[in-house]
């Protein structure tokens, strides 16, 4: 019994020793403290001297003299020696940060502030760590007042978003700053008195305030614990992506990237570029990539969209705020510039109340009379409504609707008006201040509705060989504009010239208006 009893104790020691030892193995993976001045441990370091003379050359050591603590990321001789820029104060607070950085306690990716203010990436996964993708040889034991680590390569100062883009893409940061707003500081603003209706009246101070930075990422700060993602064309290769756009919009003196419109860029491709293409946190690039060739991933964009990732992030940069990539082939969609322009009728209206509708406020109405607008739901229309105006039996007095169709390029296009047949009159149509004829063929100018009867419902287009059928009470007809010179708005104008007899009831259906590059 004696025996058994010495057998169990003997291997629960040898058990013990093991556990001990693969308790060192994984938890204590660097030395203990040592009692002795971070800087003396540099200085007797022989492969980064160089770095601890740059140290002596700004009066860094004076540094050491107290015991406060330092983390230093040091940069061994032979990569100061192929380092091609002079390592100057930015550079050398670059590699130190004002905090113990003990790798035992990280796992993942941590945001490390340096003397230089700007953040650093240190990595930690297993036994490797790296800084800002730079590998780590070796890590020191903590000293009294500090650490140091020694990698092969010279680290230089991330660039926040803001800051990469405007070397990269300027046309990132020129939309940023096109989305500065000036609003009131209400906590810097003092309340002085009221005006007639009881308002406050302040003494005011303004501030700016960025919408995108507000609505996407405030891409000018820097912190701790928050990042993003930006997948983002690189100036070449959007300038590269413009010009092929330029050339297959045909349109004389479209040449090259120069030639699109900033509007439209700003208007229609960045926005798409953004929601497609903005990110929380730091993506690997490996979470963009399809399961398989018949899937598709989909991610949440930083604004809570549902995104298809329909192109591949390469060129991983690693910002200060997060990381940046480039597409592996960038093109715009065609869809985007050649296909049809349409303005859905109900546009021109707001909500007021229950089933009660008004002008917007740049929509110009002139008439005799005061008529109410009306949005109507029809499953039969476009976007499932219509917008409508319907005037009183007889009427012959004036009215005129104009507004503004967004965004067209300086080309030839049918303009098809879609509307209903029951409701009508007899309309002049202008665009841009030019009159546009609905059948170019027999110079017929002022459109008639009574021609739906005549021809019993169907329209001949001024598109050779094109007819336009009824769908249920709905049909269109077209005309041929030529007047459109430069990108941008184009003015749409209405104007009544009186009641057509046949048609049960006079006014105005808008369901939508197409603008359809015309090739004749």
């Amino acid at each position: 019994m004696k025996l058994k009893f010495v057998i169990y104790i003997a291997i629960l020691v040898v058990v013990f020793e093991g556990c001990n030892d693969t308790w060192d193995e994984h938890y204590s993976p660097y030395s203990e403290t040592v009692d002795q001045n971070v800087w003396e441990a540099m200085v007797n370091t022989p492969e980064i001297s160089d770095f601890i003379q740059i140290l002596k050359d700004f009066e860094y050591d004076t540094l050491f003299l107290s015991n406060t603590p330092y983390t230093l990321f040091i940069p061994t001789n032979e990569a100061i020696t192929q380092y091609e820029n002079t390592i100057g104060k930015s550079i050398l607070d670059y590699h130190i940060s004002s905090h113990f950085i003990q790798s035992g306690n990280i796992s993942g990716v941590r945001q490390i502030q340096t003397l230089s203010r700007k953040f650093a990436l240190f990595q930690k996964s297993g036994t490797g760590m790296k800084l800002d993708d730079i590998p780590i040889n070796s890590e020191s034991p903590l000293y009294t007042n500090g650490k140091f680590f020694i990698m092969d390569q010279v680290a230089e100062p991330r660039p926040n978003f803001y800051e990469y883009y405007a070397l990269n893409n300027p046309v990132l940061k020129t939309y940023i700053d096109s989305q500065d707003s000036i609003i009131l500081d209400r906590e810097r603003s003092e309340p002085i008195g009221f005006d007639d209706q009881g308002r406050t009246i302040f003494d005011t101070v303004s501030i700016i305030f960025n919408l995108f930075e507000d609505a996407y990422f405030p891409v000018k700060e820097e912190f701790r614990n928050q990042a993003a993602t930006f997948v983002f064309p690189l100036k070449e290769d959007y300038e590269n992506a413009l010009t092929t756009m330029a050339l297959n919009l045909n349109i004389p003196g479209y040449t090259d990237y120069n030639s699109i419109s900033m509007d439209w860029q700003h208007e229609i491709l960045i926005p798409l570029l953004l929601k497609q293409g903005v990110f929380a946190n730091r993506l690997e690039p490996e979470e963009f990539m399809w399961k398989s060739i018949t899937d598709t991933t989909k991610l949440k964009n930083i604004v809570g969209d549902s995104i298809v990732i329909k192109y591949t992030p390469v060129g991983k940069v690693i910002c200060s705020n997060g990381y940046a990539y480039n597409y592996d082939v960038f093109e715009i969609p065609d869809s985007l510039y050649l296909g049809v322009s349409r303005f859905e009728g109900e546009w021109l209206l707001k909500q007021t109340g229950v089933n009660r509708y008004a002008w917007l406020e740049d929509v110009i109405v002139k008439s005799d009379q005061t008529f109410q607008p009306a949005k109507s739901r029809n499953p039969n229309a476009s976007n499932d409504s219509i917008m409508s105006v319907t005037f009183p039996n007889g009427y012959s007095g004036q009215f005129s609707l104009e507004f503004s169709v967004p965004q067209l390029f300086p080309r030839e296009y049918l303009m098809v008006v879609k509307t209903h047949m029951d409701i009508g009159g007899i309309y002049d149509i202008y665009v841009n201040d030019q009159q546009v004829f609905w059948n170019d063929a027999d110079q017929n100018q002022s459109f008639n509705y009574y021609e739906f009867v005549v021809f019993r419902g169907i329209i001949f287009s001024n598109y050779t060989g094109k007819r336009y059928i009824p769908e249920g009470r709905y049909n269109s007809f077209d005309m041929y504009v030529g007047n459109i010179e430069t990108y941008g708005d184009v003015k749409i104008r209405f104007e009544y010239r009186g009641p057509e007899d046949f048609v049960p009831s006079n006014g105005l259906v808008i369901d939508y208006i197409d603008f359809i590059p015309y090739d004749n």
